[in-house]
Protein backbone atom coordinates (compact mmCIF):
# COMPACT_ATOMS: atom_id res chain seq x y z
CA UNK A 1 0.00 0.00 0.00
CA UNK A 2 1.10 3.31 -0.83
CA UNK A 3 2.52 6.17 1.65
CA UNK A 4 0.08 8.15 1.35
CA UNK A 5 -3.39 6.18 1.47
CA UNK A 6 -4.99 4.08 3.83
CA UNK A 7 -6.39 1.82 1.82
CA UNK A 8 -4.73 -0.79 -0.67
CA UNK A 9 -6.39 -0.38 -4.27
CA UNK A 10 -8.69 -3.90 -3.75
CA UNK A 11 -10.00 -2.87 -0.58
CA UNK A 12 -11.23 0.72 -1.66
CA UNK A 13 -12.70 -1.15 -4.35
CA UNK A 14 -14.75 -3.27 -2.13
CA UNK A 15 -15.77 -0.75 -0.21
CA UNK A 16 -16.95 1.32 -2.53
CA UNK A 17 -19.47 -1.73 -4.38
CA UNK A 18 -20.44 -1.90 -0.33
CA UNK A 19 -21.57 1.13 -0.25
CA UNK A 20 -19.02 2.20 2.90
CA UNK A 21 -16.46 5.01 3.23
CA UNK A 22 -13.41 5.00 1.98
CA UNK A 23 -10.19 6.85 1.89
CA UNK A 24 -10.42 8.65 -1.21
CA UNK A 25 -11.66 8.03 -4.93
CA UNK A 26 -9.56 5.35 -7.13
CA UNK A 27 -7.24 7.29 -9.26
CA UNK A 28 -6.17 5.81 -12.52
CA UNK A 29 -2.46 6.37 -14.85
CA UNK A 30 -2.35 5.27 -18.27
CA UNK A 31 1.55 4.09 -18.72
CA UNK A 32 1.89 1.02 -20.96
CA UNK A 33 5.11 1.49 -21.13
CA UNK A 34 6.13 3.16 -17.95
CA UNK A 35 9.48 1.24 -17.26
CA UNK A 36 10.69 3.92 -20.33
CA UNK A 37 9.88 6.72 -17.82
CA UNK A 38 12.27 4.93 -15.60
CA UNK A 39 14.75 4.57 -18.16
CA UNK A 40 14.51 1.34 -19.57
CA UNK A 41 14.26 0.75 -23.35
CA UNK A 42 11.62 -0.36 -24.62
CA UNK A 43 13.03 -4.40 -25.06
CA UNK A 44 14.61 -4.18 -20.95
CA UNK A 45 10.84 -3.06 -20.42
CA UNK A 46 8.13 -5.11 -22.03
CA UNK A 47 9.08 -7.85 -23.99
CA UNK A 48 9.37 -10.48 -21.54
CA UNK A 49 6.95 -10.96 -18.95
CA UNK A 50 9.05 -10.46 -15.92
CA UNK A 51 10.32 -7.62 -16.80
CA UNK A 52 6.88 -6.01 -17.88
CA UNK A 53 5.94 -6.84 -14.42
CA UNK A 54 8.78 -5.63 -12.92
CA UNK A 55 8.50 -2.08 -14.05
CA UNK A 56 4.45 -2.08 -13.71
CA UNK A 57 5.12 -2.76 -10.06
CA UNK A 58 7.45 -0.27 -9.28
CA UNK A 59 5.06 2.06 -10.57
CA UNK A 60 2.58 0.81 -8.35
CA UNK A 61 5.08 1.06 -5.43
CA UNK A 62 5.76 4.53 -6.07
CA UNK A 63 2.89 5.99 -7.81
CA UNK A 64 0.07 3.80 -6.17
CA UNK A 65 -2.49 4.34 -8.58
CA UNK A 66 -5.47 2.49 -8.72
CA UNK A 67 -5.54 -0.73 -11.20
CA UNK A 68 -2.95 -2.03 -13.37
CA UNK A 69 -2.96 -2.63 -17.45
CA UNK A 70 -0.82 -5.06 -18.28
CA UNK A 71 -0.97 -4.29 -22.47
CA UNK A 72 -0.87 -6.73 -25.39
CA UNK A 73 1.50 -5.88 -27.91
CA UNK A 74 -0.17 -3.19 -30.39
CA UNK A 75 1.73 -5.25 -33.12
CA UNK A 76 0.64 -8.65 -31.55
CA UNK A 77 -2.14 -9.54 -33.54
CA UNK A 78 -0.49 -8.91 -37.12
CA UNK A 79 2.93 -10.45 -36.02
CA UNK A 80 0.62 -13.86 -35.12
CA UNK A 81 -0.46 -13.50 -38.79
CA UNK A 82 2.90 -13.25 -40.28
CA UNK A 83 3.53 -9.13 -40.45
CA UNK A 84 6.86 -8.03 -39.32
CA UNK A 85 7.44 -5.24 -36.84
CA UNK A 86 9.27 -2.04 -36.96
CA UNK A 87 10.22 0.03 -34.17
CA UNK A 88 9.72 4.18 -33.64
CA UNK A 89 11.91 6.50 -32.98
CA UNK A 90 11.32 5.61 -29.35
CA UNK A 91 11.59 2.11 -29.58
CA UNK A 92 8.55 1.13 -29.60
CA UNK A 93 7.02 -1.70 -32.37
CA UNK A 94 5.07 -0.74 -35.17
CA UNK A 95 3.61 -2.83 -38.36
CA UNK A 96 6.59 -2.68 -40.91
CA UNK A 97 3.87 -3.56 -43.80
CA UNK A 98 0.21 -4.76 -43.68
CA UNK A 99 -0.65 -8.59 -43.61
CA UNK A 100 -3.54 -8.31 -45.78
CA UNK A 101 -3.33 -6.18 -49.43
CA UNK A 102 -6.99 -6.63 -50.01
CA UNK A 103 -10.37 -8.30 -48.40
CA UNK A 104 -10.03 -11.21 -50.52
CA UNK A 105 -7.15 -12.44 -48.27
CA UNK A 106 -9.04 -12.80 -45.80
CA UNK A 107 -10.33 -16.32 -45.65
CA UNK A 108 -6.16 -17.32 -45.80
CA UNK A 109 -5.78 -15.98 -41.96
CA UNK A 110 -6.19 -19.09 -39.58
CA UNK A 111 -7.87 -17.85 -36.14
CA UNK A 112 -5.66 -21.02 -34.53
CA UNK A 113 -2.28 -18.67 -35.05
CA UNK A 114 -3.92 -16.87 -31.88
CA UNK A 115 -5.43 -19.33 -30.12
CA UNK A 116 -4.13 -17.97 -26.34
CA UNK A 117 -1.66 -21.85 -26.59
CA UNK A 118 -0.07 -20.45 -30.24
CA UNK A 119 -0.03 -16.64 -29.40
CA UNK A 120 3.59 -15.83 -27.97
CA UNK A 121 2.26 -12.41 -26.90
CA UNK A 122 -0.88 -13.40 -25.19
CA UNK A 123 0.92 -15.57 -22.68
CA UNK A 124 3.80 -13.01 -21.98
CA UNK A 125 0.86 -11.29 -21.08
CA UNK A 126 -0.97 -13.18 -19.12
CA UNK A 127 2.15 -14.50 -17.33
CA UNK A 128 2.93 -10.63 -16.46
CA UNK A 129 -0.50 -10.32 -14.67
CA UNK A 130 0.11 -13.67 -12.64
CA UNK A 131 3.45 -12.06 -11.64
CA UNK A 132 2.15 -8.88 -10.36
CA UNK A 133 -0.81 -10.49 -8.83
CA UNK A 134 1.78 -12.81 -6.68
CA UNK A 135 4.53 -10.44 -5.69
CA UNK A 136 1.54 -7.80 -4.78
CA UNK A 137 -0.17 -10.16 -2.76
CA UNK A 138 -3.26 -9.42 -5.48
CA UNK A 139 -3.57 -5.98 -3.44
CA UNK A 140 -4.51 -4.18 -6.62
CA UNK A 141 -6.40 -5.52 -9.90
CA UNK A 142 -4.56 -5.74 -12.60
CA UNK A 143 -6.03 -5.99 -16.28
CA UNK A 144 -5.19 -6.57 -20.29
CA UNK A 145 -5.43 -3.98 -22.68
CA UNK A 146 -6.12 -4.89 -26.27
CA UNK A 147 -7.05 -3.16 -29.66
CA UNK A 148 -10.62 -3.34 -30.86
CA UNK A 149 -12.12 -4.60 -33.48
CA UNK A 150 -11.57 -1.55 -35.75
CA UNK A 151 -8.26 -1.10 -34.59
CA UNK A 152 -7.48 -4.51 -35.42
CA UNK A 153 -8.95 -4.13 -38.83
CA UNK A 154 -6.64 -0.86 -39.21
CA UNK A 155 -3.60 -2.95 -38.14
CA UNK A 156 -4.24 -5.70 -41.20
CA UNK A 157 -5.25 -4.30 -43.67
CA UNK A 158 -4.41 -0.64 -43.51
CA UNK A 159 -6.29 2.75 -42.04
CA UNK A 160 -6.56 3.76 -45.82
CA UNK A 161 -8.15 0.51 -47.52
CA UNK A 162 -10.63 0.40 -44.12
CA UNK A 163 -11.57 4.68 -44.68
CA UNK A 164 -12.04 3.95 -48.74
CA UNK A 165 -13.89 0.66 -48.31
CA UNK A 166 -16.51 2.40 -46.33
CA UNK A 167 -17.62 3.71 -49.32
CA UNK A 168 -16.46 1.31 -51.82
CA UNK A 169 -16.62 -2.11 -50.81
CA UNK A 170 -18.61 -2.01 -47.25
CA UNK A 171 -19.20 -5.76 -48.07
CA UNK A 172 -15.88 -6.05 -47.77
CA UNK A 173 -14.94 -4.24 -44.64
CA UNK A 174 -17.61 -5.86 -42.73
CA UNK A 175 -16.51 -9.37 -43.56
CA UNK A 176 -13.26 -7.82 -42.23
CA UNK A 177 -14.50 -6.42 -38.99
CA UNK A 178 -16.57 -9.55 -38.22
CA UNK A 179 -12.72 -11.57 -38.26
CA UNK A 180 -11.76 -8.66 -36.22
CA UNK A 181 -14.16 -9.17 -33.77
CA UNK A 182 -13.45 -12.71 -33.26
CA UNK A 183 -9.87 -12.01 -33.18
CA UNK A 184 -10.62 -9.82 -30.21
CA UNK A 185 -13.07 -12.36 -28.81
CA UNK A 186 -10.41 -15.13 -29.16
CA UNK A 187 -7.61 -12.97 -27.75
CA UNK A 188 -9.77 -11.93 -24.59
CA UNK A 189 -10.49 -15.61 -24.02
CA UNK A 190 -8.13 -16.52 -21.39
CA UNK A 191 -8.32 -13.46 -19.63
CA UNK A 192 -12.04 -13.46 -19.03
CA UNK A 193 -12.43 -16.97 -18.42
CA UNK A 194 -9.31 -15.70 -15.38
CA UNK A 195 -11.24 -13.13 -14.48
CA UNK A 196 -8.92 -10.79 -15.41
CA UNK A 197 -10.35 -7.11 -16.81
CA UNK A 198 -10.10 -6.19 -20.46
CA UNK A 199 -10.15 -2.33 -21.54
CA UNK A 200 -9.98 -2.05 -25.62
CA UNK A 201 -8.82 1.10 -27.53
CA UNK A 202 -9.82 2.40 -30.99
CA UNK A 203 -6.93 4.85 -31.96
CA UNK A 204 -8.79 5.14 -35.01
CA UNK A 205 -12.02 5.62 -34.84
CA UNK A 206 -12.51 9.41 -33.75
CA UNK A 207 -11.99 9.90 -37.47
CA UNK A 208 -16.02 8.09 -37.92
CA UNK A 209 -19.08 10.29 -38.28
CA UNK A 210 -21.80 8.90 -36.08
CA UNK A 211 -23.43 7.59 -38.87
CA UNK A 212 -19.95 5.30 -39.77
CA UNK A 213 -19.46 4.79 -35.78
CA UNK A 214 -22.65 2.82 -35.65
CA UNK A 215 -22.01 0.93 -38.89
CA UNK A 216 -18.94 -0.09 -38.47
CA UNK A 217 -17.69 -0.04 -35.32
CA UNK A 218 -20.27 -0.71 -32.48
CA UNK A 219 -22.25 -4.12 -34.24
CA UNK A 220 -18.77 -5.55 -33.12
CA UNK A 221 -18.50 -4.39 -30.07
CA UNK A 222 -21.44 -5.51 -29.23
CA UNK A 223 -20.64 -9.40 -30.95
CA UNK A 224 -17.93 -9.02 -28.56
CA UNK A 225 -19.18 -7.97 -25.30
CA UNK A 226 -21.99 -10.23 -25.75
CA UNK A 227 -19.47 -13.74 -26.31
CA UNK A 228 -17.67 -12.40 -23.09
CA UNK A 229 -20.55 -11.63 -20.94
CA UNK A 230 -21.49 -15.43 -21.86
CA UNK A 231 -18.05 -16.48 -20.49
CA UNK A 232 -18.75 -14.02 -17.39
CA UNK A 233 -17.38 -10.67 -18.23
CA UNK A 234 -18.97 -7.50 -16.92
CA UNK A 235 -17.87 -5.99 -20.04
CA UNK A 236 -15.11 -3.87 -21.08
CA UNK A 237 -13.67 -0.63 -20.81
CA UNK A 238 -13.33 2.11 -23.45
CA UNK A 239 -10.70 4.10 -24.47
CA UNK A 240 -11.08 5.88 -28.06
CA UNK A 241 -8.59 8.83 -29.28
CA UNK A 242 -9.26 11.96 -30.16
CA UNK A 243 -11.92 14.40 -30.20
CA UNK A 244 -15.04 12.45 -30.02
CA UNK A 245 -17.74 15.29 -29.38
CA UNK A 246 -19.58 13.84 -31.96
CA UNK A 247 -19.22 10.12 -31.03
CA UNK A 248 -20.52 10.17 -27.33
CA UNK A 249 -23.82 9.57 -27.85
CA UNK A 250 -22.89 6.81 -29.32
CA UNK A 251 -21.01 5.19 -26.95
CA UNK A 252 -23.81 4.15 -24.65
CA UNK A 253 -24.81 1.56 -27.43
CA UNK A 254 -21.71 -0.55 -27.38
CA UNK A 255 -22.33 -2.86 -24.23
CA UNK A 256 -19.39 -1.14 -22.71
CA UNK A 257 -19.08 -0.60 -18.50
CA UNK A 258 -17.76 2.79 -18.96
CA UNK A 259 -15.69 4.90 -20.94
CA UNK A 260 -12.13 6.76 -20.97
CA UNK A 261 -12.61 10.36 -22.66
CA UNK A 262 -9.24 12.03 -24.68
CA UNK A 263 -8.08 15.20 -23.31
CA UNK A 264 -9.11 16.45 -26.49
CA UNK A 265 -12.67 16.36 -25.01
CA UNK A 266 -14.57 18.50 -23.17
CA UNK A 267 -15.55 16.31 -20.30
CA UNK A 268 -18.48 18.29 -18.72
CA UNK A 269 -19.87 17.73 -22.27
CA UNK A 270 -19.71 14.11 -22.27
CA UNK A 271 -21.14 14.06 -18.42
CA UNK A 272 -23.89 15.82 -20.29
CA UNK A 273 -24.52 13.54 -22.81
CA UNK A 274 -23.84 10.02 -21.42
CA UNK A 275 -23.23 10.48 -17.93
CA UNK A 276 -26.42 9.40 -16.64
CA UNK A 277 -25.73 6.29 -19.11
CA UNK A 278 -22.16 5.79 -18.70
CA UNK A 279 -19.11 5.89 -15.78
CA UNK A 280 -16.63 8.37 -17.45
CA UNK A 281 -12.63 8.25 -16.61
CA UNK A 282 -10.38 11.08 -17.51
CA UNK A 283 -9.11 13.72 -18.39
CA UNK A 284 -5.87 15.49 -17.78
CA UNK A 285 -3.76 16.21 -20.54
CA UNK A 286 -1.00 13.65 -20.78
CA UNK A 287 1.11 16.73 -22.76
CA UNK A 288 0.07 18.91 -19.53
CA UNK A 289 1.53 15.91 -17.31
CA UNK A 290 4.31 15.89 -19.53
CA UNK A 291 5.23 19.17 -20.01
CA UNK A 292 3.68 21.06 -16.84
CA UNK A 293 4.62 22.45 -13.74
CA UNK A 294 3.26 21.01 -10.09
CA UNK A 295 0.85 23.80 -10.47
CA UNK A 296 0.10 23.58 -13.87
CA UNK A 297 -0.75 19.66 -13.74
CA UNK A 298 -2.71 20.42 -10.30
CA UNK A 299 -5.24 23.25 -11.86
CA UNK A 300 -5.48 20.58 -14.87
CA UNK A 301 -6.70 18.10 -12.02
CA UNK A 302 -8.79 20.13 -10.31
CA UNK A 303 -10.29 21.64 -13.81
CA UNK A 304 -11.40 17.93 -14.74
CA UNK A 305 -12.82 17.40 -11.00
CA UNK A 306 -14.70 20.60 -10.88
CA UNK A 307 -16.69 19.62 -14.44
CA UNK A 308 -16.87 16.22 -13.79
CA UNK A 309 -16.74 14.68 -10.03
CA UNK A 310 -20.61 14.33 -9.82
CA UNK A 311 -21.54 12.54 -12.93
CA UNK A 312 -24.36 10.09 -12.02
CA UNK A 313 -22.71 7.15 -12.92
CA UNK A 314 -19.97 7.79 -11.34
CA UNK A 315 -16.53 9.69 -12.45
CA UNK A 316 -12.34 8.69 -12.25
CA UNK A 317 -10.00 10.46 -12.72
CA UNK A 318 -7.36 9.95 -15.50
CA UNK A 319 -5.26 11.00 -17.75
CA UNK A 320 -6.74 11.28 -21.28
CA UNK A 321 -4.81 8.60 -22.88
CA UNK A 322 -1.40 7.33 -22.50
CA UNK A 323 1.16 9.20 -20.51
CA UNK A 324 4.15 9.85 -22.99
CA UNK A 325 7.38 7.69 -22.36
CA UNK A 326 9.27 10.90 -21.76
CA UNK A 327 7.27 12.41 -18.93
CA UNK A 328 9.43 12.62 -15.74
CA UNK A 329 8.57 10.61 -12.68
CA UNK A 330 8.34 13.89 -10.55
CA UNK A 331 5.21 15.12 -12.65
CA UNK A 332 3.87 11.87 -12.12
CA UNK A 333 4.27 12.55 -8.96
CA UNK A 334 2.43 15.84 -9.15
CA UNK A 335 -0.08 14.42 -11.03
CA UNK A 336 -0.83 11.59 -8.45
CA UNK A 337 -0.71 14.25 -5.39
CA UNK A 338 -3.13 17.02 -6.66
CA UNK A 339 -5.41 13.72 -7.96
CA UNK A 340 -5.16 12.59 -3.86
CA UNK A 341 -6.09 15.68 -3.17
CA UNK A 342 -9.14 16.58 -5.26
CA UNK A 343 -10.36 12.78 -4.97
CA UNK A 344 -10.32 12.55 -0.69
CA UNK A 345 -13.03 10.98 0.37
CA UNK A 346 -15.97 12.26 0.06
CA UNK A 347 -15.38 14.22 -3.10
CA UNK A 348 -16.89 17.14 -2.42
CA UNK A 349 -15.79 20.84 -4.03
CA UNK A 350 -13.73 22.04 -0.72
CA UNK A 351 -11.75 19.53 -1.75
CA UNK A 352 -10.11 22.07 -4.51
CA UNK A 353 -11.55 25.28 -4.12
Amino acid sequence: MHKDDQMTPKERAFALFAGKPVDRMPIKLFSPYIGMSFGASYQDAFVEAKSRAHWLIESYKRFGQDGLSVNYRIDGIPVAFGAESTYDPLGIPMIKENILKDFSEIDQLDLEKIRFENDPNAQTAFEAVQIIQDELNDEIFTGVGLMGPFTTAANLAGVEIILKSMRKDKEGLHKLLDFAADITIEVGRKFVENQIGIGLAEPTASLLSPKQFREFVIPYYVKVMDKWKEWGSRGSGFHICGDTTKLLETFPEMGIRGVSIDSAVDIAVAKDLVGDKLSIMGNVSPIEILRGTPESIEQAVIDCFRKCWDNPCGFTIAPGCDIPVQTSLENIDAYMSAARKCAKYPVQPSNWE
